[in-house]
């Protein structure tokens, strides 16, 4: 168990690479190449807009400034 553990920990970009890579793969194989795609890129958004208006007056901001109330 500390083998995996220490390989874990010394190859981590190339484990998260691949489990990512086999993640994609799937989504390809169920839903298709334009579909998955799409899934990924409002995955991205959604993570760049929590990432930088994470804060919760930051959001009340942004939410304020791009949708009529």
């Amino acid at each position: 168990m500390d083998l995996l553990k220490e390989f874990l920990l010394k190859h981590i970009g190339e484990v998260i690479g691949g489990l990512i890579g086999l993640i994609f793969a799937i989504f390809v194989l169920i839903f298709g190449f334009f579909k998955t795609l799409f899934i990924f890129i409002c995955i991205a958004v959604g993570i760049f807009i929590g990432g930088r208006y994470f804060e919760k007056k930051k959001l009340i901001e942004f939410l304020d400034k791009h949708l009529p109330w």
